[in-house]
């Protein structure tokens, strides 16, 4: 399943530490990283503005970084995770997926 990931972050290889601390290792070419349970391709956002970033609704589309993700199996509680992750080493992020209302539903659900 696929998703899109918007975080406010310094860079890519602080966010790839913190996957590789839960997932393990990631076998890398270029932009795309793949662990066992999903692949994703991470860049900086070439649509980057500070100015912009903290503006409602859409400032998240201004944030540094942009993730493309593929995950294999159990898409939900791994999209979570990810979100967790994220958000507990002070990256800001936001998901853009086709099942975000499933993923709400989860969340809210714990």
């Amino acid at each position: 399943m696929y998703c899109k990931l918007y975080f406010h972050s310094s860079s890519v290889e602080s966010a790839i530490l913190i996957f590789e601390s839960q997932y393990g290792i990631a076998r890398k070419e270029l932009n795309n990283y793949y662990f066992k349970q999903f692949d994703i391709h991470i860049c900086k956002n070439k649509e980057t503005d500070t100015n912009k970033l903290c503006t409602y609704p859409d400032g998240f589309l201004y944030y540094e970084i942009i993730a493309d993700v593929c995950i294999y199996d159990n898409y939900i509680q791994i999209t979570d995770t990810i979100l967790r992750l994220l958000w507990q080493n002070n990256m800001p992020t936001v998901v853009s997926c086709d099942y975000e209302k499933e993923l709400n539903d989860y969340i809210f659900k714990l």
